[in-house]
């Protein structure tokens, strides 16, 4: 369970951001067993290692991914085209043999958003691109496991152009327009078409009483106070993240650059999901929770990523002048 959003400055600037909700743990705890996730960089005009055939760099890019990997979960370049993974079930892969024939390149899902972001420059490459692509049916083997997870991508660049990628049943590639936030299944589609649910949704207190063709009255409660968004789903399931991010990172008060990443911040706050919400029925002691939030300031290729730990936020800006990976330690501190 996860979620993305983009908002814009007054000014045009773009802040993007995501939480990752997983039901693995990603820094330390007492179950002993962890994805060390780590602020990696990597650098341009380099060849990257893969699990696959590597390949060579074009772009520096900074984001979170896991130690002593090239993978990365989230990130950013240094032309300001941002992106990330997140689960989605319909998911699709393809064997070696089946993308083969169709002359098309394999990719592993866990390292797609290394291989975009080090590679393209912008959304508008990526669509010309996306369809030589097909997801493998081979998992991402780390720290003596093989990890397959399911899951589809969204692209966002500075000019606020977006796409969602996901994959059919047979590997290959279907985009869809990025409409500012992205969250886990269903398919794009279904959240694009569910959103005009809730076109009645308004952003205004209902101060003033109501009287019905009866004659009955009916006041505001609290004299009107809360009636913004009166009926926004408040649950965690993906659907209603979707629809409850998308409603108020579209319904902010115009803000300046400087107030940026506070601003998309304070649209996290209502998807952020608490340890314990949302347990495994079979396994009651495995949570799926907020495992961190990543914060991008676009225009100044910085990021910022506080984990679900602590109040602690690491931030760490874009370097187009390393010259090898490098990782950098998460805070998890109060």
């Amino acid at each position: 369970m996860c979620t993305s959003v983009k908002i814009q400055s007054k000014t045009g600037e773009f802040f993007w951001g995501r939480t990752m909700d997983l039901d693995i743990p990603m820094f330390p705890d007492d179950s002993g067993f962890y994805l060390p996730s780590v602020i990696t960089s990597l650098p341009s005009n380099t060849r990257i290692d893969s699990q696959l055939e590597g390949w060579d760099s074009k772009y520096a890019v900074i984001g979170v991914g896991m130690k002593d990997s090239t993978v990365l979960f989230d990130g950013i370049n240094e032309h300001g085209l941002t992106g990330d993974l997140q689960v989605l079930k319909e998911c699709g892969w393809a064997s070696k043999e089946s993308i083969a024939e169709k002359k098309k390149t394999p990719m592993l899902a866990e390292e797609f958003v290394s291989y975009v972001l080090s590679t393209f420059k912008s959304v508008a490459e990526i669509r010309e691109q996306f369809d030589e692509f097909m997801l493998l049916d081979q998992p991402y083997a780390y720290g003596g496991t093989d990890f397959h997870f399911p899951v589809h991508f969204s692209f966002v660049d500075e000019t606020g152009d977006g796409i969602v990628l996901e994959t059919l049943e047979d590997g290959s590639f279907t985009i869809f327009d990025h409409i500012s936030v992205m969250t886990n299944s269903p398919r794009y589609d279904y959240h694009t078409t569910n959103i005009r649910n809730y076109i009645g949704l308004n952003n205004v207190n209902v101060t003033a009483s109501k009287t019905l063709s009866t004659g009955a009255v009916i006041d505001p409660i609290e004299g009107g106070t809360g009636y913004g968004m009166f009926g926004l789903p408040g649950d965690y399931t993906s659907p209603s993240r979707f629809v409850r991010a998308f409603f108020l990172s579209n319904n902010l008060n115009a803000f300046s650059k400087e107030h940026g990443i506070n601003e998309l911040y304070s649209v996290f706050r209502t998807v952020f999901i608490p340890k314990g919400l949302e347990r495994n029925e079979k396994n009651p002691n495995v949570s799926d929770y907020t495992r961190y939030w990543s914060g991008y300031d676009m225009s100044e290729r910085t990021v910022f990523v506080q984990t679900g730990k602590g109040l602690a936020i690491t931030t760490a800006k874009l370097d187009d002048t390393i010259e090898n990976v490098s990782y950098e330690e998460i805070k998890i501190s109060l």
